[in-house]
């Protein structure tokens, strides 16, 4: 039987997770505010910061597991941001201009080349150096969303920078699933499971994000895209998609992209991602990019960090030269493509989660991946922003 004082609260105190998280919350808010109010760089970096200061590479007052126990949370989040960026992928545009998906093909294709070869040179297994190679298409669809809206930026480079990130984040997932054949046969050995295993996963990706689109334009085509309680309808069908994904283990980053860019060129009328995202979806920027780094630990210096500063190297020199060989006929000067090639330089939570998915589908991966990989995200999250925000400024689209 409890004591009659039981109502009372127990000495010492204890505190659950919810009191870190809240405080890291608040720390994060107060960081981001900092960096942008005192040293005019973007709120994102002080939210990265305080997710390294609270995990296990700082403090640890909050503990690596929570980035698995808060994959639905980070899955929600980047979904909407990939859901906005795509719907702000303009086929018209692309069709007139079909020299967007070269500079996409090209910048991609020589990043995969360079970083397996950086890789290979460090004597990276080959199959991890192929992995890492291809997470590292990837430009950070979540980082160049909020980046263009922190610093209110327009222009050639801006909308190109969107399009090419939202393009070579397809990339990464499907040339990953194409990968994820041979390691299938590797880890399991059953032909059949290796032949179907990318295609259901592609295709069916595909089929789960014409549903959304048709579902989405089918709705806001019988409601005002203005008021804002039709938000809550297009959260709840994001949700329905990504509970959907889950249930077939299909790709919700693929689902969400895609979904995005055919809800955007479904109708001849363009439609707009609705203006209501604001304040929830700076919160649920914060959680994605503090618990990103919440999983950096410094164990993966030494097993991953020089092959880290490889990847990273490589894949700058990589998309740079991509985006300048293809500036002039894209229409771009050269100072604009050297902006453009800088400007894809970020690397964060959409790694993160191709990563972890990878050690979903075979525990026994070899661990320099992760570390590889984990060792990159903290560099780029990091430093990335800054290197977005001066080459925006160079060429005058930065709106602060």
């Amino acid at each position: 039987m409890k004591s009659a004082f039981a109502f009372l609260p127990e000495w010492p105190f204890t505190a659950d997770i919810a009191l870190w998280v809240g405080l890291t919350l608040v720390a994060a808010g107060l960081c981001g505010e900092l960096c942008w109010r005192a040293w005019r760089v973007p709120r994102l970096i002080g939210y990265g910061v305080i997710g390294l200061v609270a995990g296990p590479a700082g403090l640890g007052l909050i503990d690596s597991a929570l980035a698995e126990d808060a994959r639905l949370l980070m899955d929600i989040a980047l979904g909407l941001l990939l859901f906005e960026l795509g719907s702000r992928v303009s086929l018209r545009w692309i069709r007139m201009n079909p020299w967007l998906v070269v500079m996409s093909v090209g910048e991609a294709a020589l990043t995969f080349v360079a970083v397996w070869f950086a890789l290979h040179l460090l004597h990276v297994a080959p199959m991890t150096s192929a992995v890492a190679a291809s997470i590292a298409m990837a430009t950070s669809p979540a980082m160049v969303i909020q980046l263009r809206a922190e610093l209110k930026s327009q222009g050639q480079v801006t909308e190109r920078l969107m399009t090419l990130s939202a393009l070579n984040s397809m990339y990464a997932v499907v040339v990953l699933k194409l990968l994820s054949g041979w390691l299938h046969q590797e880890f399991y050995g059953n032909v059949w499971a290796t032949l179907i295993q990318p295609p259901f996963f592609i295709i069916g990706s595909f089929l789960l994000a014409w549903l959304l689109a048709i579902s989405c334009n089918f709705f806001f085509r019988r409601v005002s895209i203005a008021d804002e309680h039709s938000f809550v309808t297009l959260f709840g069908l994001i949700l329905l998609a990504i509970a959907v994904a889950h249930v077939l283990k299909l790709s919700t980053i693929m689902a969400l992209l895609a979904a995005g860019i055919i809800f955007k060129n479904l109708d001849p009328r363009p439609l707009l991602w609705p203006t209501h995202f604001g304040t929830a979806g700076w919160l649920l920027t914060v959680v994605l990019f503090g618990v990103t780094l919440l999983s950096f630990e410094w164990k993966y210096i030494p097993l991953g960090g020089v092959a880290a500063l490889a990847l990273i190297g490589a894949r700058f020199v990589a998309k740079l030269a991509g985006s300048l060989v293809f500036a002039r006929p894209s229409g771009l000067d050269w100072k604009q493509g050297a902006a453009l090639g800088v400007s894809l330089s970020p690397m964060s939570a959409l790694a993160f989660l191709l990563c972890s998915d990878t050690y979903t589908l075979y525990p026994d991966f070899d661990p320099a991946l992760r570390a590889i990989v984990m060792c990159s995200i903290a560099a780029l999250q990091l430093i990335a922003p800054v290197i977005v925000y001066r080459a925006l400024a160079a060429i005058n689209e930065r709106g602060q």
